[in-house]
């Protein structure tokens, strides 16, 4: 799991208020956390507006993104589609992921240029989904996913920005490859969201990402302003939430046999 650890992107996050709870271990605040996903599909069926900014070497480059997403029902995986926007050289470009409970994700990539949807398969699920990002599509479908690869110690409590957090520290299971030697994480006591997280590899910090914008839209209470720092590359990119409702959204938008002629609503 790369920068977004997200969400991904996250992203990408935290969307539903649980109240405050008191002695929690700590895979149960993990438990807390993975409940959400990148766009909040706890909720049933979501459709949002994304931005993404990237900044290399003084340069910024700027992404739009419509995201729709839904829960599983049963032995359903969660399905995440998303739509390339802007800029106009990579308008149309989607992306669809069906992320089950366990087992592999499937993930594929509709290039309207050449009129194909691709099966994202191998290694290739741990590129970025735009260049330079530090965002997978691995992230992208599975949002902050740890208790896998990962076990947790609660090494404490502080604040980020105000919010009271718990401080979790993750290590890697034995006998598991994992992108990171070491991940720290601060979790909103409230409401669960991913404040802070920090990644470490052989022990040196590579990576650290930061939640900001922290306020109530339709949906829940989340951060709307996540900023990752890639400190191995020099790299930083910033994705805002602009927009998330609560909407049915047709089968077919997760169908990846019917992305070449999908006519998405508003779009």
């Amino acid at each position: 799991m790369k920068k977004l650890g997200l969400l991904a992107a996250a992203l990408l996050a935290g969307f539903v208020a649980w109240g405050f709870a008191q002695g929690l271990t700590a895979d149960q605040i993990l438990d807390r956390v993975e409940e959400k996903s990148f766009i909040g599909t706890e909720k049933g069926s979501i459709v949002g507006t994304i931005k993404l900014e990237l900044t290399e070497e003084g340069e910024t480059l700027n992404y739009v993104f419509r995201v729709f997403g839904k829960q599983g029902k049963g032995d359903e995986p969660d399905k995440f589609l998303m739509v390339y926007l802007e800029p106009e050289l990579v308008s149309g470009t989607m992306f669809l992921s069906w992320a089950p409970e366990e087992g592999d994700v499937r993930m594929w990539l509709y290039l309207p240029d050449l009129g194909i949807v691709k099966e994202i398969v191998g290694e290739s699920k741990k590129q970025e989904f735009v260049s330079g990002s530090g965002i997978t599509y691995e992230d992208l479908s599975k949002g902050f996913r740890f208790r896998e690869d990962y076990d947790a110690e609660l090494a404490g409590e502080e604040e980020v920005n105000g919010i009271a957090c718990y401080v979790l520290t993750l290590a890697p299971k034995e006998g598991h490859k994992t992108d990171y030697s070491k991940i720290v994480l601060w979790i909103d006591k409230e409401h669960f969201n991913v404040m802070k997280m920090e990644s470490y590899k052989d022990g040196e910090l590579t990576g650290v990402m930061v939640g900001s914008d922290l306020r109530e839209d339709s949906i829940g209470y989340i951060p709307h302003h996540y900023r990752f720092q890639d400190l191995e590359e020099d790299k930083t990119s910033e994705i805002t939430i602009v927009d998330r409702q609560a909407k049915e959204i047709p089968d077919d938008y997760f169908d990846p046999q019917k992305l070449p002629t999908l006519k998405i609503e508003g779009l």
